[in-house]
């Protein structure tokens, strides 16, 4: 089985900055929706997205085998240094992989 790939997981939920009874669609994220952008074509996200219930929040997964950089990669978004999300770092691994047929039962 290959080695299981080291990412970060951010947590994104509404910040203090957020207007009270808005909808995602109607904030000011344009300029985080670019940042991640920047990041994806750098190789940097792996993959990003909107929770679908009225919780709100949404997901990053960042490539990154370094704590540190998966660190500021999260401090430096326009979201997160407006206040309009708040963003918490977790590590995570990956196991279980459609894509690529990684599993800790693959033959192999």
């Amino acid at each position: 089985m290959p080695k299981p790939r080291p990412v970060y997981w951010i947590d994104y939920q509404r910040g203090p900055a957020w207007p009270a009874g808005q909808p995602a669609p109607r904030q000011a994220l344009h300029d985080h929706q670019i940042y991640l952008q920047r990041l994806m074509e750098e190789g940097r996200l792996l993959f990003a997205g909107l929770f679908r219930d009225d919780a709100g929040g949404g997901i990053a997964v960042l490539d990154s085998a370094d704590e540190a950089a998966a660190q500021r990669m999260m401090a430096d978004d326009p979201a997160v240094r407006s206040g309009l999300l708040s963003a918490r770092l977790r590590p995570w691994q990956l196991v279980f992989d459609l894509a690529s047929g990684t599993s800790p039962f693959a033959d192999g």
